[in-house]
């Protein structure tokens, strides 16, 4: 049975971890928890034929995700996103959030786990938002044992490989693109690039070396943009759950995986685990979405890959570097110190023919 929480003290508890609300004042136009669960409650009332009754948990990060249990006794999971143009690197709109329950459509069709749609798109406050089945299946991974490595790899190859029969479906999926600037607007506003520029010169020549690297004129694919053990979830080592859906995206296939690789063993739900892969980790990853794609990479789309994974490693490390502008020594188990280590190495993985 699900632990139940009084939504206004489990929002209050969680919001004074942030400092400041940012997700919630862009999408309710208010940090009070209070009148945050108001809102929430109308929305649920109106849409759902039930009031809220209790939280079952509650994220706040891109969007504002509220997991919830309604008087009449269901369980689901209410993700409100703020508007489009806060934040037109990471944000959605209507039109795409729609494309990106249609693909889920699609994939739960063919048996793929991911959790059943009860309403798609729909204005909350400010936000847009969609509702899902509590779809709580499975444990969570370790991504440091090999198995479990392996097996969010392949199954990776696996999802992009399905993918590709997904047709009218995907239509309004955004499109990832590598923006003008160096970066694309950090996924949330706690993360001031601009203002925390100074010492973060050297991740910067990181990202610039890695942009010059990457083959921008791979076609695109259709794959989760935010692969990692945090979003998925294991019965002896075989993948029973997958969450994080707004991640949807089209981009190049070595994008997608040196992305992944740079993070696949994270999980920033869970305290006091270790969350950063090794230079080796990353390489053993990639070899294993090799295999599982069932055919070799190319001398180009290996050192793209590598490539991605690096620029993917200083965004990291710069959103680290941003909530501590002042840190010069970083631990091992932290992105900046894995870039500083092994950067170099890294982009020079695939720069052969051989």
């Amino acid at each position: 049975m699900a632990v139940l929480y009084d939504p206004v003290d489990l929002i209050r508890a969680r919001l004074a971890k942030w400092g400041t609300a940012f997700v919630e004042l862009d999408i309710f136009a208010t940090d009070d928890p209070a009148e945050i669960v108001r809102l929430v409650d109308a929305f649920c009332r109106r849409h759902l034929g039930s009031p809220l009754a209790a939280l079952l948990f509650y994220i706040s990060s891109v969007g504002s995700t509220h997991g919830v249990k309604l008087a009449d006794g269901r369980e689901l999971v209410i993700k409100a996103r703020p508007p489009a143009h806060t934040n037109p690197d990471h944000s959605h709109d209507v039109p795409s959030l729609t494309s990106v329950c249609r693909v889920l459509g699609w994939l739960r069709a063919r048996g793929y786990p991911c959790a059943p749609l009860v309403l798609g798109p729909t204005p909350l406050a400010n936000g847009i938002a969609t509702v899902e089945e509590f779809f709580e299946r499975g444990e969570r991974g370790d991504a440091f044992r090999p198995a479990c490595r392996k097996a969010i790899a392949t199954g990776l190859a696996q999802l992009v490989e399905l993918l590709r029969a997904c047709g009218a479906e995907a239509v309004a999926v955004r499109h990832v693109r590598r923006p003008a600037d160096l970066y694309p607007q950090p996924h949330a506003k706690i993360f001031d690039f601009k203002a925390t520029a100074t010492g973060a010169q050297w991740i910067d020549d990181f990202a610039r070396r890695a942009r010059e690297v990457e083959d921008a004129g791979e076609a695109p694919v259709l794959g989760h943009g935010d692969w990692r053990v945090e979003h998925l979830r294991f019965l002896d080592d075989t993948i029973v759950a997958t969450y994080d859906w707004d991640s949807l995206g089209h981009l190049p296939e070595t994008v997608l995986v040196g992305s992944s690789a740079h993070g696949f063993t994270a999980d920033w739900s869970r305290p006091d685990v270790r969350r950063i892969p090794t230079a080796d980790d990353v390489r053993a990853y990639i070899a294993e979405y090799e295999e599982g794609r069932g055919r070799p990479l190319s001398w180009r789309e290996r050192r793209a890959i590598f490539a991605s994974c690096v620029y993917a490693l200083a965004y990291s490390a710069r959103c680290q570097h941003a909530l501590e502008p002042a840190r010069v020594e970083w631990d091992a188990d932290t992105f900046p110190h894995l870039l500083r280590t092994a950067g170099d190495a890294l982009l020079a993985e695939g720069a052969g023919r051989a």
